[in-house]
């Protein structure tokens, strides 16, 4: 007994002894301390870690941190562009640390193609984006965090619809028939022309890419610049979880200044009275004045509304392994009723080290988005969503009956049924509306839905000492869903109840119901090499490239189903409305090899070379393949023994680049005589009775052989650059210069041939465009003392834009919506509005100049028509304009001089390139408390406005309807008691076309915008940690606060648009909102 409790206490004793050490590495005591930069300032941000493990923390913005950590740990400090430091702890329970700046990362290091270099090395044009900056604006993709951001980038925004897209060019336009938009390259795989996928708060840094010396290592896709996102990563030794929330209210900016019921009215009459004409409706009588229902549409069809944004992530890993997981979302009703865009983004990357020489990693990317009812179309040319086209609708629904009944349907019943406007089998009508567009926009029920995954794989493995060899292989999987079940629309008098006979409206149910899927693979190698001796440092790169696109769409409508809840097509009632049709899309193929040498020397004279060969299967046997080569040399003066140590010039550095891409244009099949029928059709008459008796002709398609040029091959983009790279005052003050020429040579465009050849165009190379310009980026920071700092960034840049050659003149009209869905119907029934041509490229103008007639004052009186039109007839004319031509009417310049107004006499109005745009950003900070200001705007622009004439002219050009236009212009429309030299008479039927393109409606665009005014706070570090979080801010903001413009009258004067041949045209659009926002981000 006595020797078993022995063995008992032996035991317990071994036990206890085996704990002590256990004992002393589990008691944990806090240590504390601050961080501090070289000069003493607090740094924020910083990561402290306890060595060999996740366990850490960051600096608050006092420099300041707390952590729990064993006497025998050891701290790790860490920030980048500082050498990393670690600290025993021992005994000590307060420990400050001062960073010191890292020799290897004095210089940011900067992304550009297939690799990294310090920013001193570089010697093309690169713009880094202070991302930080842009997440102030709380943006709802990139293109809006971009715009002002960088010097040489213009972003416009094509409107301010839920998912707005916006217009992006890098040192202009050099294409015709192509895109001008830039490639994306994100986590080094090639994206396309659209980054919107990427959720905002993924991105951890921006690179522009900008001249050729940089952008030809990509080649064709390179032609109008690159974008480098490269999106977070999860790092060794640290773990942390952020969470971020956005809630913005947003409402309607301005209002345009049209009139009300009665002053519209008064227009109708005086127009009628101007035409000769009587009134169509008694409802616009001067009787009915004060007794109108008057409708403010803009009210109407918009509303306040919540944009919210939620983000999480989580991030972490050890030396070996590290990882990355994001979610966010996006839920924004736009501020037109009825309209709304979802945006779902899942984001996973990895990566995995073996030893020192193998790593392996890979990137998931879902994005699931879909948007209802921005920018439907209504009637003939109508945007629902358009603020121009809101103001211009007839403001009422009021009418008369032919028995001299008024009737005054409303907008919404009491019950929520809708009324509607005078149907065409009661009546006549001036105001033309033909429906109660509101009611058109709560019906609208179409429903567009986007999914795309983005997944790639790495692998990367040192070879030798300095030689690398990495792979990467991406697949890109785009879907999109558009359905749509529509029809029974009702319609009620004032009281809910009585229905109202539509007039000419099938109620039938009809579905539509489109898909389209498109697939890109990719598979990028290349190998580098980097020889680091004495004062000799070379970069070696050379890589292959394969890559695929293929895809297809369906399409199927039909009509009449026997209630709402069939959506079959195939249970249709009425088969003869059945149609499908579908297709795959051209299969693209392309093969490219690539090689890059960065050679500096003493760290003074840097050289870098870059070639690549692409093949592309658009072009003939003969003419595949494109050789795209690049050269640019840097010298950094400051490092000369002259410069060494001056107390003022911190950095200077000389860059001269010069560089060819190329263009290979849209899939097209337009290099090989092939029998085809497309848009190939024959018109023939069935059996059983002589043709055009008693049978109808049909259509059936037809085969040709369609003109091509076998001798197609790629476009030349040519740029040279020279720069320079001022940093004063130990770089508190860094100043950015270029200079630039980019020409686009051998242009893919359909050249116009004589008719006689069979043909009236082909497809082929011919013609040069320029682009020069200047470009300028001025930014200061300043720590005043350890409260205060500051900083101010000024970009901006000026342009040229000149077509060389191209032959003959290329005349386009904006009739249809343009490829990215920009605009809804914008120019109306060209030949009715006489807006023909109303763009043209032509050899010594801008790509897409506006043209038009030139007006040479108004006609006063009936003598001045009459004398007039005796010139003409001496020179054996009709009339000198048009046959009714009369006083009030625009008198137009005979430019040609032959005595007669026709199409002869337009000429080039102007054009849309701004000559100058500029982003003006401040930030400041007094401790915990942060503030910011974004502002852009442009200078030297002037639009070329369809809202200007619409809003200025009562010819009801747009779905037949009367517009109801600005008050300034019914008070400077001409009458015999007001002889206006600004504005013609009103007139309905405008027999002298004063309504025709002219640079009457050519306005100056110039605008100053303040963007975004952000203010913000950082929780103190010793609260959160008694809430267990690192980091917590809170910020107010408030986006789109002013826009200070000439232009304003008529609508915002960001009109960007989608086609490079429309640039500065405006036609109206979604309004952009105002929005008020409060947001949190934390960390734990």
């Amino acid at each position: 007994m006595m020797k078993k409790s022995k063995l008992v206490w032996l035991a317990s004793v071994l036990l206890l002894l085996m704990m002590i050490p256990q004992w002393g590495i589990g008691q944990t005591n806090p240590v504390r301390g601050k961080v501090s930069d070289e000069s003493g300032m607090p740094m924020a941000g910083v990561n402290v870690v306890i060595k060999g493990t996740v366990q850490g923390t960051i600096t608050d913005a006092d420099g300041r941190y707390q952590i729990e950590a064993p006497a025998g740990a050891v701290l790790s400090f860490s920030f980048i562009g500082y050498e990393s430091q670690e600290i025993p702890v021992g005994p000590q329970r307060e420990i400050n640390v001062k960073m010191v700046l890292s020799a290897l990362f004095v210089d940011d290091v900067v992304v550009v193609g297939y690799g990294t270099v310090r920013k001193s090395d570089i010697s093309g044009s690169v713009a880094s984006v202070n991302t930080e900056e842009m997440m102030k604006k709380a943006p709802t993709n990139i293109l809006e965090g971009l715009q002002g951001a960088a010097a040489g980038v213009l972003v416009l925004r094509q409107d301010g619809a839920p998912d707005a897209n916006a217009a992006i060019r890098i040192r202009g336009v050099a294409t015709i028939n192509g895109s001008a938009n830039p490639l994306y390259v994100v986590d080094g795989v090639q994206v396309g022309t659209n980054a919107n996928f990427v959720a905002p708060g993924d991105i951890a840094s921006i690179e522009v890419l900008k001249d050729a010396s940089a952008t030809a290592i990509y080649g064709a896709a390179g032609a109008n610049g690159v974008i480098m996102i490269t999106t977070k990563r999860g790092k060794a030794g640290t773990s942390n979880i952020s969470v971020s929330a956005d809630f913005g209210l947003q409402t309607l900016a301005s209002t345009l200044d049209v009139g009300d019921i009665d002053q519209y009215a008064k227009n109708i009459r005086v127009a009628r009275a101007n035409d000769g004409a009587l009134l169509a409706n008694e409802i616009f009588a001067e009787k009915y004045d004060g007794k109108r229902n008057h409708i403010d549409w803009q009210d109407v069809m918009t509303r306040t509304s919540l944009k919210e944004q939620y983000g999480i992530s989580a991030s972490g890993g050890t030396e070996k392994t590290q990882a990355n997981l994001s979610l966010n979302f996006l839920n924004n009703d736009g501020i037109v009723v009825n309209t709304n865009f979802k945006r779902l983004t899942a984001r996973v990357n990895m990566l995995s080290k073996v030893g020192d020489f193998l790593e392996v990693g890979g990137d998931i990317n879902f994005v699931h988005s879909q948007t209802r009812g921005s920018n439907a179309g209504f009637g003939n040319n109508g945007n629902l969503s358009s603020l121009r086209d809101m103001a211009y609708y007839c403001p009422t629904l009021d009418y008369v009956t032919p028995a001299g009944v008024l009737v005054s349907p409303n907008v919404i019943n009491a019950n929520g049924t809708y009324g509607t406007s005078i149907q065409s089998s009661v009546g006549s009508y001036d105001g033309g509306l033909g429906d109660n567009i509101y009611a058109v926009q709560m019906e609208n029920n179409g429903l567009t839905k986007h999914n795309r995954v983005l997944t790639n794989s790495y692998l990367q493995v040192k070879l030798l000492k300095g030689l690398t060899f990495k792979t990467i292989g991406s697949y890109i999987l785009q879907m999109r869903n558009f359905e749509n079940f529509w029809g029974n629309k009702q319609r009620y008098e004032a009281d809910g109840v009585t229905k109202v006979a539509l007039a000419n409206y099938d109620a039938r149910y009809r579905l539509q119901i489109d898909n389209s899927q498109s697939n890109t693979l990719a598979l990028e190698s290349y190998l580098t090499y980097n020889l680091n001796k004495d004062i000799h440092n070379l970069t070696v790169m050379m890589g292959n490239s394969v890559n695929k696109s293929f895809g297809s769409w369906t399409s199927a409508t039909a009509t009449d189903f026997p209630g709402e809840n069939i959506r079959d097509i195939s249970l249709t009632k009425d088969l003869t409305t059945r149609t499908g049709s579908g297709a795959y899309d051209l299969e693209v193929r392309g093969i490219s090899y690539f090689g890059r040498a960065i050679y500096s020397l003493m760290d003074r004279y840097i050289f870098t070379g870059t070639l690549r060969r692409d093949g592309s299967s658009n072009f003939g046997a003969g003419n595949r393949w494109g050789t795209f080569p690049s050269a640019a040399l840097a010298w950094r003066i400051s490092e000369e023994n002259f410069l060494q140590g001056h107390p003022t010039i911190s950095n200077l550095k000389l860059r001269l680049g010069w560089g060819q891409t190329g263009n290979s244009g849209g899939p097209t099949d337009r290099s090989v005589a092939a029998l085809t029928s497309n848009t190939i059709a024959y018109y023939y008459y069935p059996q059983g009775g002589p043709s055009g008796l008693g049978t109808s002709r049909q259509t059936a398609n037809g085969y040709a052989i369609p003109l091509v040029d076998t001798r197609l091959k790629w476009e030349t983009n040519e740029q040279s650059n020279i720069g320079v790279d001022l940093g004063l005052f130990n770089e508190s003050l860094n100043i950015t210069l270029d200079y630039f020429i980019r020409t686009a040579k051998d242009l893919l465009l359909n050249q116009s041939i004589r008719p006689s050849a069979g043909y009236t165009s082909v497809y082929t190379n011919y013609g040069e465009i320029r682009n020069s310009g200047i470009e300028y980026s001025i930014q200061y920071k300043k720590q005043v003392n350890r409260d205060w700092s500051f900083g101010v960034a000024l970009t901006g840049s000026s342009l040229k834009n000149e077509v060389i050659s191209m032959g003959a003149d290329l005349l386009s009209v904006n009739e249809t919506t343009t490829n990215d869905g920009s605009n809804v119907g914008p120019v109306a029934a060209t030949s009715g509005v006489h807006w023909d041509g109303h763009s043209i490229c032509r050899e010594g103008y801008a790509v897409g100049s506006f043209y038009g007639y030139k007006v040479d004052g108004i006609f006063q009186n009936q003598a001045e028509v009459d004398a007039a039109n005796a010139a003409a007839r001496a020179k054996g004319h009709t009339q000198f304009q048009n046959a009714n031509t009369g006083p009030g009417d625009f008198k137009y310049k005979d430019l040609n001089e032959d005595g007669f107004i026709d199409q002869k006499d337009m000429t080039i109005l102007g054009h849309g390139f701004p000559k100058l745009n500029y982003g003006l950003n401040f930030n400041a900070s007094y401790r915990n408390w942060d503030f910011s200001v974004h502002t852009h705007g442009v200078a030297g622009q002037d639009i070329y406005s369809y809202s200007a004439m619409t809003l200025s002219n009562i010819y009801p050009g747009d779905n037949q309807t009367i517009p109801n236009i600005l008050t300034s212009s019914s008070k400077a429309a001409w009458t015999k008691e007001n002889q206006s030299t600004t504005l013609a008479k009103l007139t309905i039927l405008d027999y002298n076309y004063n309504m025709r393109g002219s640079d009457a409606w050519v306005k100056k665009g110039d605008y100053f915008k303040i963007d975004n005014v952000q203010v913000g706070y950082n929780f103190d570090s010793a609260l959160l940690r008694s809430v267990k979080m690192e980091g917590a801010r809170l910020y107010l903001s408030v986006q789109n606060l002013i826009c200070i413009s000439g232009y304003n009258k008529y609508g915002d004067p960001e009109a960007g648009q989608g086609s490079v041949l429309f640039t500065g045209l405006d036609t109206g659009r979604y309004p952009l909102p105002r929005i008020y926002s409060v947001g949190m981000n934390i960390q734990f």
